[in-house]
């Protein structure tokens, strides 16, 4: 291996069973990772307690008189799909966040052209933020 100050270096090693290659970038380069760690500050939820907040959200969504009937109803069928995800045995985590995703990208978007809905936004965006780490995506994740 040669000396490359500002490029990749490689080290490629056999002898064992699993072989191996390590890939550094050098100091010219910049590698950014974000990680789904959940800081010892943070509480780890258990399957029962992202029931219970998908519920708190679907009865928000659903009792909202100001809501528009279509963006409900689409709102409640993704969150519906989370929500039986999240009861599964072996939940699949990222279809349930995909879904998320969407009930939150729709309820931000009618908050924002439909003023009325904005407290309804208010109030389901700190339970979603709640569920990154259950989910085992970015706190990002949904965009706020």
């Amino acid at each position: 291996m040669t000396n490359n100050p500002g490029g990749i270096s490689q080290n490629v090693s056999g002898g064992n069973v699993y072989g191996g290659m390590q890939a550094a970038q050098g100091d010219k380069n910049q590698q950014t990772m974000e990680t789904n760690v959940v800081a010892s500050d943070e509480k780890q939820l258990t399957e029962e307690d992202v029931i219970r907040m998908l519920a708190q959200i679907e009865q928000l969504v659903g009792a909202n008189p100001e809501l528009p009937e279509a963006v409900k109803e689409k709102s409640l069928k993704y969150l519906g799909a989370a929500k039986e995800e999240a009861q599964t045995k072996e939940p699949d985590k990222q279809l349930a966040a995909g879904n998320l995703k969407r009930v939150a990208e729709t309820l931000k978007t009618t908050s924002e052209t439909v003023a009325s809905t904005k407290n309804l936004w208010e109030n389901v965006k700190p339970i979603l933020l709640e569920l990154p780490g259950w989910l085992g995506v970015a706190k990002s994740f949904f965009g706020f």
